[in-house]
């Protein structure tokens, strides 16, 4: 049968490794975010030099049309 003091090294050995994977969680899951961040902002560029590219070529068509 473990001791007092063998039972509070183990509790205080489980709360470190709680600590320690709480804390990757939370680094991995702001990554996780930046990267989502980063890859709406890229969707939205694209977006946009498409839609540019569409109204660029639509205004080009009806000049050679006059």
């Amino acid at each position: 049968m473990a001791t007092e003091s063998d039972l509070k090294r183990e509790i205080a050995d489980e709360r470190r490794e709680l600590t320690n994977a709480v804390a990757s969680l939370r680094q991995e899951l702001g990554q996780t975010a930046e990267r989502g961040k980063r890859l709406g902002a890229a969707v939205g560029a694209a977006t946009g030099a498409a839609l540019a590219a569409k109204t660029v070529i639509k205004l080009v068509r009806r000049r050679n049309e006059k």
